[in-house]
């Protein structure tokens, strides 16, 4: 069983090498994402925030400032924008194309995101969300491109995720098989279990004799939690037609099939914006006089109009971490409430889930985590890189008795890997 796990590890973190240099690059620089865009890009992102007495005579309406972009670009659409702005930050709006009737195709529209300064409404800027492109303006954007679908073209896109959720699982596998070749194999079950640790502890230092190997194999050791939460949730992003049926196996999970959708497409709702507005109020305040909540601020408002539905999104302080949100689904035509998530109603499941995809993109615990963020997307790096320089050393110098002594040199040497071992946690 060993000899088949070790060439399993071999060969399949061999696989995961290219991509998993491409996403642990991309992704250390990810965690600091919008702290680098703004950096990058402070004429088009950034605003002087008003002295204390100016700030009282702000009126800022994200309602009016959707309906002017739409006015002043009729082939665009807005179905989902901020009822709120950070100070000192412009104020986004992200631009859909709308259909040409005469060709039933998409227009082609210059650019996809218009922003503002919340404080006076003034138009400061545009530019393209995801274009191939290292200019300033777009860098941050495509590299989340290629670190979500290897910054496959738009039409082939789902290709691009599909391949890293793929990859995802694999590096999910591998970790468990990387841990157990670590740890060293016990003949004898009688040994207790501190003599089994003075046995693997030396797969947990790192040497200057063996510099490279140690690197990559206590490395794994060491951060295998976190780097197994990255590739786990890295399949929830991906590859979850594989990732739900799995966790709703092991935890009880909310099915988001399941879920109350209306089937019916819809252009233009009964319902406008203002109205569903209101209605989105009227049902969260209901639902904070009942669960006794208190709203601190309104998230957004989005027109899902593939199944119908207005999604109203409130912060409340019983939500945690940045993006957490209670929301309330309203039908676009009637204003009927389809469902309300409240932290309360979270399953074991739903909150595993919500954790390890926070922890994936940072959203909790401020600048300590992405820093911890950025630094093990570089170690994933760095055991992809040692991993890859092991295996070319030994598979330079191994001879045909090598390759023959491999199975007894597992069962002689329970603490050192196998020569050609690639390690992937």
């Amino acid at each position: 069983m060993r000899p088949f796990l070790i060439y399993l590890h071999r060969y399949v973190g061999l696989l995961l090498v290219p991509f998993l240099v491409i996403v642990g690059l991309t992704g250390s620089v990810l965690a600091f994402y919008h702290e680098l865009d703004r950096w990058l890009n402070p004429a088009l992102l950034t605003v002087p925030v008003p002295e204390a007495s100016e700030q009282q005579a702000v009126l800022f309406d994200p309602f009016a400032l959707r309906e002017n972009a739409e006015r002043q670009e009729p082939h665009v659409r807005i179905d989902w924008f901020d009822l709120h702005f950070e100070p000192g930050q412009s104020y986004r709006l992200f631009l859909l194309p709308r259909i040409n009737p005469a060709t039933g195709r998409n227009f082609e529209i210059p650019y996809n995101e218009l922003y503002f300064n919340p404080y006076n409404g003034e138009q400061m800027g545009t530019r393209t969300w995801g274009e191939v492109s290292l200019a300033k303006e777009n860098i941050m954007s495509f590299l989340y491109r290629l670190h979500y679908t290897l910054a496959f073209p738009k039409h082939i896109a789902m290709y691009g995720i599909t391949i890293l959720g793929v990859i995802a699982l694999l590096w999910v596998i591998d970790s468990f098989v990387g841990f157990y070749l670590t740890v060293p194999p016990t003949k004898n079950q009688s040994l207790q279990l501190q003599n089994t640790w003075q046995r693997w502890k030396p797969a947990w230092k790192i040497k200057l004799s063996r510099f490279n190997y140690d690197l990559h194999r206590a490395n794994g050791l060491w951060l295998w939690p976190m780097l197994l939460v990255l590739a786990w949730s890295a399949t929830a992003f991906n590859l979850k037609e594989v990732y739900q049926p799995i966790m709703s196996t092991v935890f009880s999970m909310r099915d988001p099939g399941a879920s109350p959708k209306l089937d019916k497409p819809i252009e233009k709702p009964e319902l406008d914006w203002h109205a569903a507005h209101r209605y989105g109020q009227h049902y969260i305040h209901q639902a904070a006089t009942l669960y006794g909540f208190t709203v601190e601020r309104e998230q957004s408002l989005f027109l899902d109009r593939e199944h119908g539905t207005y999604h109203y999104r409130v912060k409340t302080d019983q939500d945690f971490g940045k993006q957490s949100a209670t929301v309330a689904v309203l039908d676009a035509d009637t204003g009927a409430l389809m469902s309300l998530t409240l932290p309360d109603t979270d399953s074991t499941g739903d909150i595993v889930h919500r954790w390890i995809t926070w922890l994936h993109t940072a959203r909790v615990f401020g600048l300590p985590m992405q820093i911890a963020i950025c630094i093990t997307g570089l170690i994933v790096v760095i055991l992809s890189i040692t991993g890859m320089m092991i295996w070319l050393k030994n598979e330079s110098t191994k001879t045909p008795t090598d390759q023959k002594n491999y199975t007894s040199n597992v069962k002689n040497n329970p603490v050192v890997l196998p020569r050609g071992c690639l390690l992937r946690m």
